[in-house]
């Protein structure tokens, strides 16, 4: 018999008879794949002995499989938790990891090995862990749920049309997974069903045909991409369909079939590109011979395998120079990405000479695991649009998040398979998509996860919603955008400039100063860097606006206190705050309380009144767990913010003051950091405190 190593991924041996074991195995990233088998595998294939009693197809056709993700109107899974435990009485078992023995010969063994998860053996007991085969819904795996039916929250019997998928793991795996997600039932499944293999939509399992697995070839197949998009065109609603501005008309677009740079037609059909440059631009000349970065060349080869005639590219369809009209489309990004009838995402790859995996021979990919059993074919699954977005650097980037966002349509090559993304559904090449009997792949996949932006008009309903739907959508996005990377420093708005022209159209039409709602929402001046974050300075950009600094921000509520509102807190006003003047370039006008405090440290960050004994509070910069990061000293204080609220209707009002903590003197400041105050309970009927905020007056921030 010819083993299979689980340890080094060879062939020869056993897992426990490696000679360059114990050690510990590093997570080759690869999914569903496992290295090369040899020569085909035929349909005569015998089961070893273990895997004929294992009687695998039976088990994935008939087996009592049930929903794990069944979230209740109070957001708890219990009932998914009771069909866990169901399903673990259905694992089959595979023994300890030393003493398992898989035979080159055998198609289950082969399978197994393909989607085994790479093993650690830091020592003897290692071997000692034992592993399953453990069976999921198909749907609970692509981070899907059922509709209710009825008064049952798993859907019924739709559940049961459902293909089951089987995947390797280890009960302590399990528990690992669970303690990192506790919590989030989908989550659990998502990161703890890596690899997985199921039976082809050629032989599925007769009253399980839902989402089986789908054989895909080395190189993408144009079909099944064009099989989306007429899905998408024909059957999505309004959030799905695209519109066309006359205001593209400024803008350049590569005519694949001659190309040349041309003047964009009017009512033109094209597909935009998604990419890391990664410091590797077109070449003069480039596109004329033929040698552009391999990414362009390839989204030049599907756009003409898709039938459309147009493409954009940032990188040839805007002159790099600075210039006003570089400005301008600049600022119009929202429009570009839009208004494409679909977007091309590089998903994989360091920089733009990376390719599209699967569309030129440099950049096949690895094959997919079929194995015939019993007149039954298996196919191994590969990573979920999940798995394939964690870690790369395409989603590290800040210019490809509001390319991301943007569009309504978004084809995404990744590494191991191309995932189609609009905004209603969500598709892959390795999964059968055409039978899906509960629509669960159609259900609007607008979550955090994703964030993509859904269609305003839905929630926007009257001014207060607008304003709240403005709020968390800014907030959400720019938390996003301050997390990722950029080679210039110099393009901090830049980069963001078409998610704001997209707001400001739709959600705040008082628009953004220097990236920040100035206007409708003053407070958002009180962004805050997470304990976490070390800042560093963007001197080209006022410190008032989170573009001045590299380093994710946050808030620590909602810009809108009081319609944010708490469970905890009762008679909730916003009763004084700052109000936005004007700004000449990067000086900013306030009108507001400067506040000049002393800070004792007793052990704690406690504000006096200057020159006297009178204890105000205890102050909390940013979200510091401990309440002593501030120096002892006399500081001024800029109050964006005064909340009034009580603990219980007829407990005592309280106060919480949101300030900036401010740098420099005279007549022109800095911001240094985002300061709470949590004032001492009954201050509100002190002269003393009250008097503390009678002196309004302009400052200007630098």
């Amino acid at each position: 018999m010819a083993s299979l190593c689980l340890g080094c991924r060879g062939a020869g041996h056993k897992i426990s008879d490696c000679p360059i074991l114990p050690r510990d195995s590093e997570a080759s990233g690869e999914f569903a794949t496992g290295p090369s088998l040899g020569p085909a595998p035929g349909s005569a294939d015998k089961l070893c002995g273990r895997c004929a009693e294992l009687r695998i197809v039976d088990w994935l056709a008939n087996e009592d499989i049930r929903d794990e993700v069944v979230i209740g109107a109070d957001g708890a899974n219990l009932l998914g938790l009771e069909n866990k435990r169901h399903n673990a009485d259905r694992w089959l078992g595979l023994g300890p990891l030393g003493s398992i023995s898989l035979d080159a010969s055998c198609p289950l063994c082969r399978m197994i090995f393909r989607v085994f998860p790479p093993v650690e053996l830091s020592d003897e007991e290692s071997l000692n862990v034992e592993y399953f085969l453990r069976p999921i819904r198909s749907y609970n795996r692509l981070d899907a749920k059922l509709p209710p039916s009825g008064d049952d929250l798993t859907g019924g019997e739709l559940g049961k049309k459902y293909a089951v998928y089987a995947t390797v793991n280890s009960r302590e795996e399990q528990v690992s997974v669970l303690g990192r997600y506790f919590g989030d039932a989908a989550d659990q499944l998502v990161h703890g069903l890596d690899s997985t293999f199921a039976l082809s939509n050629k032989t599925p399992a007769p009253n399980r045909p839902g989402l089986s697995a789908r054989e895909r070839g080395s190189m993408w197949d144009p079909d099944v991409v064009k099989a989306w998009m007429g899905r998408c065109e024909g059957e999505h609603s309004a959030p799905c369909q695209v519109t066309w501005s006359d205001q593209l008309l400024i803008c350049k677009m590569i005519d694949v079939s001659s190309r040349k740079i041309v003047s964009c037609p009017t009512q033109c059909r094209y597909i935009a590109l998604s990419y890391v440059w990664g410091g590797v631009s077109p070449k003069d000349g480039a596109l004329e011979r033929g040698d552009l970065p391999q990414t362009i060349e390839d989204a030049i080869a599907v756009t003409r395998s898709l039938g459309l005639r147009y493409l954009w590219v940032d990188a040839l369809c805007i002159d790099q120079t600075p210039s006003p009209e570089k400005e301008q489309q600049l600022s119009m990004m929202d429009l570009i990405y839009s208004c494409a009838w679909a977007t091309i995402v590089a998903l994989h790859g360091e920089n733009s000479d990376a390719g599209l995996c699967g569309v030129s021979a440099r950049h096949s990919r690895a094959p997919q695991g079929s194995e015939w059993i019993e007149g039954s074919q298996l196919l191994s699954l590969f990573p979920t649009l999940h798995q394939e977005l964690t870690g790369v650097t395409y989603c590290n980037r800040a210019w490809t998040l509001q390319e991301f966002l943007l569009c309504s349509r978004r084809i995404l090559f990744g590494k191991h398979q191309i995932h189609f993304l609009c905004n209603t559904g969500r598709y892959c090449e390795s999964v059968d998509d055409t039978r899906d009997p509960g629509g669960v792949l159609n259900t609007n996949p607008k979550q955090p996860d994703f964030f993509l932006l859904p269609d305003h008009k839905e929630y926007v309903k009257d001014s207060e919603s607008r304003r709240a739907f403005a709020d968390s959508t800014f907030t959400g996005m720019v938390e996003m955008y301050t997390e990722r990377k950029m080679t210039n420093d110099s393009d901090s708005l830049n980069a963001i400039k078409g998610m704001l022209s997209f707001l400001q159209k739709n959600m705040v039409p008082q628009g953004f100063i220097w990236g920040l709602p100035l206007e409708e929402f003053p407070q958002s001046l009180r962004w805050y860097h997470p304990r976490q974050i070390k800042p560093h300075r963007r001197p080209d950009f006022p410190s008032w606006s989170y573009v001045g600094w590299e380093g994710t921000i946050s808030y620590t509520d909602k810009l809108n206190l009081v319609n944010g509102g708490s469970s905890e807190r009762f008679d909730e006003a916003v009763d004084l705050s700052l109000s936005y003047v004007g700004v000449n370039d990067k000086v900013l006008t306030v009108e507001g309380v400067v506040l000049e405090l002393e800070v004792r440290n007793e052990p704690f960050n406690n504000a006096y009144i200057q020159r006297t004994d009178f204890f105000l509070g205890i102050l909390q910069e940013g979200n510091f767990l401990h309440k002593n990061t501030l120096s002892s000293g006399v500081f001024k204080f800029l109050v964006v913010e005064r909340l009034s609220f009580r603990y219980s209707p007829q407990g005592s009002v309280r106060h919480v003051l949101y300030l900036i903590l401010l740098d420099g003197g005279g007549d022109i400041f800095s911001r240094h950091s985002m300061v709470r105050l949590y004032v001492e309970p009954g201050l509100e009927a002190r002269e003393e405190y009250m008097g503390v905020f009678g002196n309004h007056q302009m400052i200007c921030l630098v």
